[in-house]
């Protein structure tokens, strides 16, 4: 994968999963009503949905750790915040939290975007 390519993933990732997270607590709300209203014991998709996203928000943020450590086109920071609002978003009922955090590692990501056209 390309550190280009790599770079997008990880803001877009990031940017989108951090407002999913913002609104998460107000749709698994809904969610948990609506499957109690209907009747059903499981588990809502929601929160399973949820959860995947905090563990890719956690481990994109590690991978970019790792991938852009030995280039210096992108600082550590934006890598460090999305381990941290993956790690946050992990403990119950502060993914809002993570949330935030997220978005803005991600948006420092694709602010770095310049950088790549400007190195060749």
């Amino acid at each position: 994968m390309k550190l280009k390519d790599l770079a997008v993933a990880n803001g877009i990732v990031g940017l989108a999963g951090g407002i999913v997270l913002l609104f998460g607590v107000f749709m698994v709300a809904g969610a948990a009503t609506s499957d109690i209203l209907i009747g059903g014991d499981s588990i809502s998709p929601m929160v399973i949905i949820l959860g995947c996203l905090k563990v890719a928000i956690l481990t994109l943020g590690i991978i970019g750790l790792t991938e852009f450590n030995k280039n210096p086109i992108i600082t550590k920071s934006p890598s460090v915040l999305l381990i941290v609002g993956g790690a946050i978003a992990l403990v119950p009922l502060l993914g809002w939290v993570g949330g935030i955090i997220s978005i803005v590692g991600g948006s420092m990501y694709l602010a770095n975007l310049k950088k790549f056209d400007d190195a060749k």
